[in-house]
């Protein structure tokens, strides 16, 4: 592959490293013990799909909301195993010995904060599910909803933004 002759370097995590890979599973756990324990209060019908100004728009069976933490932890580990071989990853750029230490931390570091960004639409999602069922009211909250918007964009813009900033500070 591409990707033979490539460095392979051990690179230490920083505090906020770690910090990233705490909050990620952190928050996915937080959001499932607030589900398991409001669980058995909700109605056998819960809301499990919202259109863009938070209104409910379909219902399913209370077992499915289990679907979002059967998706959300495998890929939050997913993506946190696949940060072990960051020599495997895509780069703008030829990688060297030189440069392959701040290419491989730089990758990294976004794969982390793309982590927490998942962690956080699931629980937010999850926890809103709970909500609405449980008050019977007929929408998510409007912080929620710019909350969730806001995290995709950022999802989508951040890297990008990250990878100029960067490219800018090694033009400099």
């Amino acid at each position: 592959m591409f990707h033979e002759n490539r460095p392979r370097i051990n690179l230490e995590k920083s505090t906020l490293d770690i910090f990233l890979d705490v909050f990620s599973f952190g928050i996915l756990i937080l959001a499932l013990l607030y589900t398991i324990l409001n669980y058995s209060a909700l109605p056998e019908l819960v809301p499990m799909h919202f259109n863009h100004s938070g209104e409910i728009t379909r219902y399913d069976s209370k077992d499915m909301i289990w679907v979002f933490f059967a998706i959300g932890f495998p890929t939050i580990y997913g993506i946190f195993y696949l940060n072990k071989f960051p020599h495997i990853f895509n780069y703008p750029q030829k990688i060297t010995a030189e440069n392959a230490k701040k290419m491989y931390s730089d990758a990294i570091r976004m794969l982390r904060f793309l982590n927490v960004s998942i962690a956080l639409l699931f629980a937010i999602i999850s926890f809103e599910i709970v909500q609405v069922s449980l008050n019977q009211s007929k929408s998510i909250t409007q912080t929620a909803n710019y909350l969730i918007m806001g995290i995709v964009i950022l999802m989508t813009i951040g890297p990008l933004i990250y990878v100029v900033l960067n490219l800018r500070k090694q033009k400099n």
